[in-house]
């Protein structure tokens, strides 16, 4: 069988700093044995692990512990092995096990020689098929999805009350309305009992089974793409996945459209999100775009 390799990858921050999204590459003479896309959650409790940022802090936790994983682990044995790395780095840091404002992540993962892929939160995944076929698994969750309805309603509403643009983009008020949720929300990750607004989050806390999904890598399933949310999806390329991006950002800065988010772009930002991508092809290149990187 032939080997799987890297076909592009890209972590581009949406402004000054590292960011909080990171790939992950695991490879040895065979090819690849393991990519991730690791998505590090926004922090939004202010404060300062050491000069990173908590999700910042997450997401280099979960891109460790996927590389000292025993090659046969399990996937249940993988979300155990990150939510107790991320366990141990709440304590590292005082940080109380009912902490809603915890360090965090989501991640998908790809072991496409185990012809297997999962995930845990809001990561895009899409497979590619040798015949052509491209089958997309966006990620999202409910509150997600009804936070920035809220947000992008009101700010349709100060719009039409006369409020600028610009203005709106530099003090956000719609996502201060929506703050009071953002602050909470971890109430509902990782509880089976939170109905459907419960998600699947990498915060120490263990990860019911509903919320780890997996995606078996049929035999002729020859590319894999992993993208984390600051792109609009699972892109057959990287090239598409930035003029996707690019083309809405320039009609919509305030993030008010379709697809509406919970954040507008930040002055000096060049997007509302960090984003991250990797693309994994199985065998001969095919003709969807030449290996590139963004730095």
């Amino acid at each position: 069988m032939a080997g799987w390799r890297v076909a592009e990858r890209a972590v581009r921050p949406k402004g000054a700093g590292p960011g909080e999204d990171r790939v992950v590459v695991l490879e040895d003479g065979g090819g690849v044995r393991c990519a991730a896309v690791i998505d590090g959650v926004t922090d939004k409790s202010g404060r300062d692990y050491g000069g990173a940022s908590g999700g910042a802090l997450a997401a280099d936790s979960v891109a460790q512990t996927l590389a000292t994983l025993p090659s046969g682990a399990t996937v249940a044995e993988a979300v155990a092995a990150v939510s107790a790395d991320l366990m141990e780095l709440r304590r590292k840091w005082s940080v109380a096990d009912d902490d809603l404002l915890a360090p965090a992540a989501v991640a998908a993962v790809a072991w496409p020689r185990r012809r297997l892929a999962w995930r845990v939160g809001d990561v895009h995944v899409a497979l590619g098929h040798h015949d052509g076929g491209w089958h997309r698994h966006p990620g999202g969750k409910l509150i997600d999805t009804v936070l920035a309805g809220a947000r992008a309603a009101y700010l349709h509403c100060l719009l039409l009350q006369g409020e600028r643009p610009e203005d709106l983009a530099a003090t956000d008020p719609g996502r201060a309305l929506i703050r009071p949720v953002l602050e909470r929300q971890a109430v509902l990750a990782n509880r089976d009992e939170a109905g459907p607004f419960g998600f699947g989050v990498l915060d120490g806390r263990p990860v019911p089974e509903r919320f780890v999904e997996t995606f078996v890598l049929a035999d002729d399933v020859d590319e894999v793409v992993l993208a984390s949310d600051g792109y609009l999806g699972p892109a057959r390329t990287l090239a598409a996945a930035e003029a996707e991006l690019q083309a809405s950002l320039r009609a919509d800065r305030l993030r008010i459209m379709e697809p509406a988010a919970t954040k507008a772009v930040a002055a000096g930002a060049d997007s509302f999100d960090d984003r991250a991508y990797v693309r994994l092809s199985r065998g001969s290149p095919r003709d969807h775009g030449s290996p590139s990187r963004i730095s």
